[in-house]
Formats: structure tokens, sequence, C-alpha cells
């Protein structure tokens, strides 16, 4: 039986509590920001050794936060990690407070594309990639003059986040880029190319649209015996199946499943039963699928509004031209909601068969911006159902697992490279809270959120605010191309 002073006291209770929730989601929803801690730039030089004092470290092992921590990062490597009250902090290093922020790995972009037409110009985009918490990037059409980049950066001769470089596209006759990069027309031919690339260095051989059955199998057979993984698309004539079957380490855009369970490539129905069989072979198989919803489902309404938004600063003059004359201006905004919708489907569907997803955007290809295009990914994956730690791990640890590169980053571990990212809020409660960050750590070197600032700024000044005569005009326009031109649109089913 409840008394009046029961009653009273349930009442008080209960009012504490919604004042705790009101209060909890408001900390969530408004929560400190990176503005509200001081700017601590590292000194010139830059210092050798670097303590991140009283962090909460998100190791990105298990799902787990490490409360109140000291971080000691020495030259490229992070050296000690243990509790702020039992860590001594070395002689001579430069401190960043923690003041309860978060310290995660650095973000791992798995499908880029390095369109600005100068190494001077790439550089730049290396700032907005790091600026937004990106350190390390998977170029999905390498060539000779970005490998030799990704060797500067790794000699220490360049700032910017880590390369791993696939080959430009192996394709076979007809396909969208043979402009660029020849063709092959025999599985001898295949086999060639694929040893070329090995010879040069590329840390992936990737496989295009075109390619017939004996010149992709002769592509798998040449780079397995380097252990070179294959990335890239699931060519029209070869097939998921086959794809899975080969060994291909992963696929791009959902190609080979929109092609088994869509009524229509872009926008169409899902047959969700069949989207669950191919899923769970991928699973099986070990393929790991990269969605890149972020292009794949890109209205143009959205494109319009990259053209004319507050990050269209920083590109290129070179990187907009190719925007300007390339194929993607998006899709009409019905296919886009439906696409997205579907990509959503997809994602949550592999997550819930066991299989692997990465996070990649495109950036450099269809006005899909360096940096800040990876926060639209990640917020995409968070809408399909996954938690904040599923979608992080997308974008860390099992990077670098995929790439075959867990000792080198990924995880805030003894022994990693120093690629890391201090932010004001959890990231395992909310995804948002990457948006924005206090700085970056890239190989050891640490860049704060003002000096960053300043970087871009300096982007800003050199590039001015013009734009090609051409932006406006492709706003109001469909793709320059024919669609049956388009590099992501098959052909029809037999």
């Amino acid at each position: 039986m409840h008394t009046p002073a029961h009653r009273g006291a349930h009442t008080a209770v209960a009012t504490s509590l919604v004042a705790l929730l009101v209060v909890g989601c408001t900390d969530l929803i408004l929560g400190p920001t990176a503005a509200d801690f001081p700017d601590e730039p590292a000194p010139s030089p830059q210092p050798d050794v670097v303590a991140f004092v009283g962090v909460h470290v998100v190791p990105m092992d298990t799902e787990r936060v490490l409360i109140d921590h000291t971080v000691i990062v020495e030259g490229e490597r992070i050296a000690t990690i243990g509790p702020s009250a039992t860590t001594p902090i070395p002689a001579g290093a430069f401190r960043i407070e923690g003041r309860g922020r978060y310290l995660v790995p650095g973000l791992a972009d798995m499908h880029v594309h390095t369109t600005s037409g100068t190494f001077a110009h790439l550089r730049n985009d290396f700032v907005s990639w790091m600026a937004h918490g990106v350190t390390t990037l998977r170029v999905m059409w390498g060539s000779l003059g970005v490998l030799a980049e990704r060797d500067r950066i790794e000699a220490g001769e360049v700032l910017g986040p880590a390369l791993l470089v696939a080959s430009a596209g192996i394709d076979g006759p007809g396909g969208p880029w043979e402009v660029f990069t020849p063709s092959v027309s025999s599985a001898d031919e295949a086999r060639q190319r694929t040893a070329d690339h090995v010879a040069a260095g590329y840390d992936f051989i990737k496989v295009y649209n075109e390619l017939d059955v004996p010149s992709y199998d002769a592509i798998v057979e040449e780079a397995a015996r380097s252990g070179t993984p294959v990335v890239g698309h699931v060519p029209w004539r070869v097939g998921l199946e086959r794809v899975q079957d080969a060994g291909q380490s992963t696929s791009e855009h959902f190609i080979g499943i929109r092609r088994e369970a869509a009524s229509v490539f872009d926008g169409g129905d899902l047959d969700q039963g069949r989207v669950a069989e191919v899923v769970g072979r991928s699973a099986a198989m070990g393929l790991t699928h990269t969605p890149t919803i972020t292009v794949d489902a890109l209205s143009r309404s959205q494109a319009r509004a990259l053209q004319t938004g507050s990050e269209i600063r920083y590109i290129s003059p070179g990187m907009r031209d190719f925007f300007v004359t390339g194929y993607h201006q998006g899709f009409e905004d019905g296919v886009a909601a439906r696409e997205h919708r579907n990509h959503r489907l997809m994602i949550a569907a592999i997550r819930d068969a066991g299989g692997r997803l990465l996070i990649g955007t495109d950036a450099g290809f269809g006005w899909i911006l360096p940096g800040s295009s990876i926060h639209d990914e990640m917020a995409s994956f968070e809408q399909a159902g996954l938690s904040p730690f599923e979608v992080l791990r997308a974008a860390t640890s099992d990077a670098a697992a995929v790439a075959g590169r867990e000792a080198e980053f990924g995880r805030v571990a003894e022994g990693m490279r120093a690629d890391l990212l201090l932010v004001a809020r959890n990231p395992l409660v909310e995804v948002a809270a990457l948006r924005e960050s206090s700085g970056t750590m890239v190989r050891g070197r640490w860049l704060s959120r003002g000096t960053l600032q300043s970087m871009r700024a300096a982007i800003v000044a050199e590039y001015g605010s013009g734009a090609p005569a051409t932006l406006a005009a492709s706003a109001r326009s469909p793709s320059p191309l024919p669609e049956r031109h388009h590099p992501l649109v098959p052909p029809p089913r037999p």
C-alpha cells in the first residue's frame, strides 16, 4: 500500500530520474566540443616525445574505454599506455592534457581517388583528410606517382596519411577508363599486366567491369604467386559467386549484390531473401564489402549542395574540373533515396551474417570531397543499425585487418604507429563525436585543431574563391555522358 509519503518519495525519485535523463540527453546532443578546450599546438621543431595525459582511451581491440590513462608516443610509435596515476611522463615530453577527452585510432578511408592532378594539390588534399581525422587512405586507382608519394610519406619526407595503393584497374576492352589505362584482351595479357603491377610495388591489384572469366582467373592466379590481394569491382561476366570463390579480398559498391538481388541496379527493389543468401556466402568465403553509400546514393540536390558548401573551398581546381566533367553528377532524388535505403539494408544484412564491412567513400570522384565525406559514410552505417563500435571498427581495426597491417594501425596499443584522433565526446556512444576533433596525430606528429585550421586557411588563400565556369552549369544538368557509359551501370542481364 502506498501512503502519501510513499507517493511523494516516488514522485521525487521520478522527478530526479527525469532530470537526469534530460541532462544526459542534453549532454549527448550538445556535450563538450573541441572549441571548449584550449588549442595545444606542438612546438617547433616537432617534439620526439608526446604525452597524452589523463585521456579516456578507445583502444578498439574490444568495445571498451580505458578511463583516465596516459599515452606516451616516442617518434612514430606508441611506446606506453597506462593509468595516469602510475604512468611516469618522460622528462622533456610535450604534454597534451586530456581534460576528459577521448583518444581514438585515426580513421581509414578505404576507397579514395587522387584526382587533383599535381603533387602540391594532392598534399593539400592530405590536409583535408587529416583535418577530419583520416590517417590512412586506400587509393583505389594508383599510379607510379602515387606509389612514390606513398614511399615519401613513409620516409617522413611528406606529411600525409599512410597510403595503401591499388593498381590502376585492369579491365577488358570497352571499359570507361580505357583512354587512361589500356585494356587487356586475353588471359596472357591480364597475367602480364598483373605481374607488372606486382613488380612495381602496388599493395593491391584492382579488377574492373569488362574482364572476361579467363582474364579474371589469370589475374587472381598471378597475384596469388606474390600474395598480393585482389580488390575492386565484380566484373559483369565473372559474377559474384566466382569472385567469392576466387578469394578476392574486397568488393566495392555492392556491385555483385545489386546485380544478384535488385530489380534495377540503381534504386530498384531488393529481394532481401536473395541478399541474405549472397552476403551469407560472402561472410563464409571471407569477401569484405566496401559499400561506398556516400557516392552510390548521391542525389543531384546533394551534389548541388556540395558545390556551394563550405568544404568546396579546399578542393583543388583539378579535382573540381574532374567533378564537373566526370561521369557522376548524382541521381534523381527519388532514385538516390531508394538506393540509400537499399545500401542500408545490405549493410545490415552483412553485419547480421557475420561479414566484414569497410568505410570507403570514393572521395575524389563524383563530388565526394576528401575528409568530410567519411563522416557522412559513417553516419549512414549508423542509420543502417550498426552500433557506434561496429561503425568505428569498420574505419579502424577491420581496415587494418583487411590490409594485412594489424600491427601497424587501427588500434591504440603499444608498438602501433601513432595515428590518433583526440575528440571531446565518447565515439562509442555517438559516432558524430568524430566529426570534429581537438587534433590529429599522424605518425607521431601532432597537428592541433588550430594548426590544421591554419593549414586549411592557407589552402583557401592559394585556391581563391573562384570555381570553374562550368560549375554552375553542372549543378543544373545530369552527367554529360550517356548513362550507358557510367562505370557502375551494368549491361542488361542476359
